[in-house]
C-alpha cells in the first residue's frame, strides 16, 4: 500500500514539475494549418526548402526522383492528357501541348500530324515510361544543383565537419516533423527576431539561442506577411510530406477503406435484423 502511495505521489509530483516549467517557458506555437494534399503547396515548399535549406541541412531519407514522382509527375500526366483530347479533336494545338507531346514521345513535336503520328505507332507503356523521365528531367532542373543524379539521396552540400565547427551541428530534417510536430516547425521558422547579442544577429522565440540563421530573412522583407506565411506553411508542408511520403497514399487509401466498411455495416446490420427474425419470432416461440 505504502509503494503505491509513493508511486501515485511521485507522478504527481512530476506532472506538476512538468506544468510549471512549460509554464514557465512561455512558448507560443501557431497552428500550421497545412494541408498534405495541395500539391501546389508542396510543389512550392521543395522549391523553397531546396534554394534556402538544403546548402546546411538534408534530408537524407528521400530521394530526387521519389519527389518527382509523388508531387510533379501528376501535373505530366494531366498536360497530356489534355494536349490527346485536343489533338484527338482536332483542335489547334498550343506551345505547352508540342511540349508535353514531346515529353511523351521522348521526341520534338512541332506539328499536328506529326503528333498524331507519333500517338498511333507510340505504345502505351512506352508513352508511360517517357513521362517518367520526363519528370526527372523536370526535377534534374529545377531541383538539383549539384552533380548529383536524380535517383540520389538529398544530402546537405555542407560538409558534417564544417557544420560541427560552424553552427555546432548539422540535423538532418527527414524525420523533424513526426519527432517536433509541423506546428513546432511552422511556429520556428516564423520565431526569429533581432538580437544582436548573438552571433547572427538574431533570435528564436521557440528555441532559444538556436544556432541557426534566419535563411528566410529576405523573403520576410520583400514580401508581405500574409506571403511570408504561406511560403513558411508551404516549406512546413513539404517537410510534413517528407517524414512520411506514404501519407499521400494513407489517407487516400483510408478514406476509401472507411467508405467499404460502413457500406459493409450497412449490409451487415440489415442482415443481423434478418437473422434475429427467426430467433425472436421462430417456429418455436409465438408470434406477441
Amino acid at each position: 500500500m505504502k509503494k503505491k502511495l509513493h508511486i501515485a505521489l511521485t507522478t504527481v509530483a512530476i506532472l506538476i514539475f512538468s506544468f510549471n516549467v512549460f509554464a514557465l517557458t512561455e512558448i507560443h506555437i501557431d497552428h500550421a494549418n497545412t494541408d498534405i494534399n495541395d500539391k501546389k503547396s508542396l510543389q512550392r515548399g521543395v522549391k523553397l526548402f531546396m534554394n534556402y535549406c538544403s546548402g546546411c541541412h538534408s534530408i537524407q531519407f528521400m530521394r530526387y526522383n521519389r519527389i518527382g514522382k509523388d508531387l510533379f509527375l501528376d501535373d505530366v500526366i494531366v498536360a497530356y492528357e489534355k494536349a490527346k483530347v485536343a489533338m484527338l479533336n482536332n483542335q489547334p494545338l498550343k506551345h505547352d501541348d508540342f511540349m508535353a507531346f514531346s515529353r511523351a514521345f521522348d521526341s520534338e513535336i512541332t506539328s499536328l500530324d506529326q503528333a498524331k503520328s507519333f500517338f498511333e505507332k507510340s505504345p502505351k507503356e512506352g508513352i508511360k515510361e517517357n513521362l517518367i523521365k520526363a519528370t526527372d528531367k523536370v526535377v534534374g532542373k529545377n531541383l538539383i544543383f549539384t552533380n548529383e543524379k536524380v535517383g540520389s539521396l538529398i544530402t546537405s552540400a555542407m560538409s558534417v565537419s564544417n557544420a560541427n565547427q560552424w553552427f555546432g551541428r548539422n540535423p538532418d530534417l527527414s524525420l523533424v516533423s513526426r519527432s517536433k510536430g509541423v506546428d513546432w516547425v511552422y511556429s520556428y521558422l516564423r520565431g526569429f527576431y533581432k538580437d544582436d547579442s548573438r552571433v547572427f544577429g538574431v533570435n528564436n522565440h521557440v528555441l532559444k539561442n538556436a544556432s541557426m540563421p534566419d535563411v528566410l530573412w529576405q523573403l520576410k522583407q520583400n514580401k508581405s506577411s500574409k506571403e511570408f506565411d504561406q511560403d513558411i506553411r508551404d516549406i512546413t508542408n513539404f517537410l510534413d510530406y517528407v517524414s512520411e511520403p506514404a501519407k499521400l497514399v494513407r489517407f487516400d487509401l483510408g478514406i476509401k477503406v472507411l467508405g467499404f466498411l460502413f457500406v459493409l455495416f450497412i449490409f451487415a446490420y440489415l442482415l443481423k435484423k434478418e437473422y434475429w427474425k427467426d430467433v425472436k419470432y421462430g417456429k418455436w416461440r409465438a408470434k406477441d
